[in-house]
């Protein structure tokens, strides 16, 4: 028995106990965190053992929260801890504590069933319900009246009454039900661990002068491995030897497969289309590139919805509401077999069980079309989202964008100003930096090192080469920096005409070039424009920090009549900031390090594929692979899971109030009680499980492939 540091950040501390013991004391240990000067909220989950613990750092320390924490199990009679090896991997592991109470209770059923001495039964039927009994204990030594108390009453009155068939079937959905979300859990881990390497996946590990096929999940920093075409990369690493295509949307967005060869840097989760490369491994699992966004999803997989929050205080709220009535139930009746019947109808099988199956398997059917959202909450938000801004370039464009023109303004020519251009850019992965590396690759530049570059976000850069001082970037940069443009004007104006967009350049003071970069609008963009505006949303915005003429182009070729153009990453998160304050549910899609502001500032925030990593970092929502499409997609999952939740809760409320309505006329006795008001709910979230891999409905935008 112990407990670990799962996770630590500042602000943010997440604990993880055996899931039995924290079932027991899980109540009493957060209202002691919570009574700590400092912590803003605690937020316990008994099915996973993970305790999340927000706190203020100005005003409360990670080590005060630790020595609380020590001198609160010793007085819970708790575990000893347990401190969080250095470069543990994470792991998925089946929670095998619901499986074996779901076997026992289900055996304790069993047993009523069968020709077993009364005296037996009755013992296991009370050996059952200690953890219900322990509870509500708990519940009560705090002065809480909630669904344990509820739930404990109810089996000790049904054991009373001799009715242990009845008794044993409430213990048995309960942890039946408990068992369903601990495996939904396990099943949704698994499959955001599958994004980067499935679980049984092999790979040929070099060894001298052989390789050797080994688990994925065996690899360390520092193996080399050897991946041929058609095979997936299991780690980031760098290439020492081959050259091949590999197909790197996932991470960089781009729809084309690139060449790799000795010295380029590789990531995992990407396939080798064509060739055979060996790798060094960089990184491996959770430390990857995609694996730092799985991490961020399971850091949040254990936070409740507002929804399951909720019915949870609904089912606490009336439990003097459900005493009352089957105590006037059973006066009706003169039965108190009929008041019996009536306590169970409550909303805590809905809130424990049919909720958070229903979010969870939404997830993990999101991860499984390749979208990856952070969390229940996340989920929540998206299913209200009303108005959906876009960013304008990588996100409806391709984000591919090619110099079409470079004019000159001084005595520099063009082969030296792409040198120039081309080395100022070369530390960045932005699409005009892919563009301007392509025209040097095409045109044999060699390309300087630059020893320092100083970045201005949405403007542009600024760096020394060869000793020359050299700004590129926007009209913006440019005249914060005096630099006089009226040469440039005519070419500016052309540019603008046709829908693309100037990249101006000067060297030591002095405008040296115009470069003109085209772009294209994504071919699924404008499908995706329409069904957003299908499933009625009050607006569809484009947001851009390029010029307004190119942007207006975009946005009327997708009959888009709100549009923004000149845009700085702060004045993007402003906008943002007003639509919520006309009381819009916003959704920001983008995919670039300026688009990372207004994609926290948003409800949600959704990072396109190949998005800049902190614009990942900063999303909500990630789309790994596909087009426009997984936008509406995402939204109809976060919908109908939404939906699902909404039928689960009416399925719960007709059933509770049927139950009332006919128990005081003696139609309900216990055991058909429990059947329709915790057997639906078990039924309902067994079929939620069960369609973790359909598609979510007919109404799906479909791409112009077909996929």
């Amino acid at each position: 028995m112990a407990y670990e540091i799962a996770h630590s950040v500042r602000g943010r501390l997440r604990v993880r106990y055996p899931a039995p013991w924290l079932r027991r004391r899980g109540s009493a240990l957060e209202s002691g965190l919570r009574a700590l000067p400092g912590v803003r909220a605690v937020t316990g989950n008994p099915l996973t053992g993970s305790v999340r613990i927000d706190y203020d750092p100005f005003q409360l320390a990670e080590h005060g929260i630790v020595q609380a924490l020590e001198q609160m199990n010793e007085r819970l009679g708790g575990p000893p801890p347990v401190p969080r090896p250095a470069g543990r991997r994470g792991r998925v592991a089946a929670n095998k504590t619901p499986l074996f109470g779901a076997l026992a209770t289900t055996s304790v059923l069993a047993a009523t069933l069968l020709p077993v001495p009364p005296a037996l039964v009755a013992g296991l039927v009370l050996a059952s319900e200690v953890p219900s009994i322990l509870r509500a204990a708990s519940a009560l030594g705090r002065r809480r009246l909630n669904g344990d108390v509820l739930e404990a009453s109810t089996l000790l009155l049904l054991t009373a009454r001799r009715h242990y068939t009845a008794s044993a079937l409430l213990t048995c959905l309960r942890s039946v039900g408990e068992y369903v979300v601990a495996r939904t859990v396990v099943t949704a881990r698994r499959s955001l661990h599958d994004v980067i390497a499935p679980t049984d996946a092999v790979v040929a590990r070099v060894e001298g002068d052989t390789t050797r096929p080994v688990r994925v999940r065996t690899l360390r920093v520092g193996d080399v491995i050897v991946v041929g075409a058609g095979e997936r990369l299991p780690a980031d690493g760098t290439v020492v030897r081959g050259e091949a295509l590999v197909n790197q949307q996932t991470m960089t967005g781009e729809a084309l497969p690139v060449e790799r060869r000795a010295g380029d840097s590789v990531f995992a989760a990407t396939t080798v289309e064509h060739g055979e490369i060996a790798v060094r491994v960089d990184r491996v699992g959770l430390d990857t590139a995609v694996g730092r966004i799985v991490r961020a999803i399971e850091r949040a997989a254990d936070e409740k919805s507002d929804i399951q929050a909720f019915a949870e205080r609904l089912a606490d709220r009336d439990v003097g509401r459900t005493l009352g009535l089957a105590a006037l139930g059973a006066g009706m009746s003169r039965s108190i077999d009929a008041g019996t019947a009536i306590l169970v109808s409550d909303y805590g099988m809905a809130a424990r069980v049919g909720i958070p199956t229903a979010i969870v398997s939404s997830i993990d059917r999101a991860s499984r079309h390749d979208i990856l959202i952070k969390g229940p909450r996340v989920l929540e938000n998206l299913a209200r989202v009303d108005t959906v801004v876009f960013d304008k370039t990588g996100t409806l464009t391709v984000g591919a964008p090619r110099v079409t023109r470079i004019a000159r303004y001084g005595p520099l020519s063009e082969d030296e100003i792409v040198r120039l251009v081309a080395a100022a850019e070369r530390p960045f992965r932005h699409p005009v930096a892919r563009a301007i590396a392509r025209l040097a690759a095409e045109r044999g530049i060699e390309v300087p090192e630059v020893a320092t570059t100083a970045e201005r976000v949405g403007l542009g850069v600024e760096v020394r080469v060869d000793d020359a001082h050299v700004l590129i970037g926007s009209r913006r940069l440019m005249e914060a920096h005096e630099i006089v443009l009226r040469p440039a004007a005519a070419d500016e104006a052309a540019a603008h005409a046709v829908g693309a967009s100037p990249l101006f350049a000067a060297v030591n003071g002095r405008l040296a070039a115009m470069l003109v970069l085209q772009d294209e609008l994504r071919d699924d963009a404008p499908e995706a424009v329409q069904a957003l505006r299908a499933r009625q949303m009050r607006n569809v915005i484009l947001l851009s920090g390029d010029h307004a003429e190119p942007s207006r182009v975009i946005a009327e070729s997708l009959g888009l009549r709100h549009h923004y153009a000149d845009l700085l990453p702060e004045d993007k998160a402003r906008l943002i900031r007003e639509l919520k304050a006309e009381g819009r549910v916003v959704a920001m899609v983008g995919d670039g390090v300026n688009d990372a502001l207004a994609l926290g500032e948003a409800h949600v925030g959704i990072a396109v594929p190949g998005g800049a990593e902190v614009a990942t970092e900063a999303a909500d929502v990630v789309l790994l692979r596909g087009g426009l499409d997984r936008v509406v997609l995402a939204l109809d999952l976060a919908r109908e899971s939404i939906a699902g939740v909404r039928r689960t809760l009416g399925i719960a409320a007709r059933a509770n109030l049927m139950v009332v309505g006919l128990a005081p006329f003696g139609f309900a006795r216990p055991v058909a009680s429990i059947l329709l008001t915790h057997g639906t709910t078990v039924a309902a979230a067994l079929l939620n499980t069960s369609q973790a891999g359909r598609l979510v409905s007919s109404k799906l935008l479909h791409r112009p492939d077909g996929s």
